[in-house]
């Protein structure tokens, strides 16, 4: 529960962490001693290049997504074989047993 509360307080502390730099910029070129037109040039050309990288990682955590699942279904169905094949085993294994029990029976009468 600790390490659960843990990542939330730092994924809280980073989100201040980032606000604070976004701000800190944004005041900066407000604040600068360049024209409005420049500055506001300067804010959009920043906002875009911004958008640009979230939808990179956007990008980027769909793939791995993908990936991690596509990963998953194929240890699954790995699993699923090899529990399919042992069931398998035990069912003959079990066969000859009954078919030797029979055979025994058979014989002591």
């Amino acid at each position: 529960m600790r390490d659960h509360e843990s990542d939330a307080v730092d994924g809280k502390m980073l989100g201040v962490f980032v606000m604070g730099v976004v701000i800190g910029s944004v005041a900066t070129l407000l604040l600068s001693s360049q024209s409005g037109r420049d500055s506001r040039e300067q804010i959009r050309d920043y906002v875009r290049r911004k958008g640009e990288d979230l939808n990179d990682l956007q990008d980027k955590t769909v793939e791995t997504y993908q990936d991690i699942m596509s990963r998953t279904r194929k240890g699954l169905e790995e699993i699923q074989e090899t529990i399919k094949e042992a069931v398998y085993a035990g069912m003959d294994e079990f066969r000859k047993e009954w078919k030797d029990i029979k055979k025994q029976s058979i014989d002591k009468f």
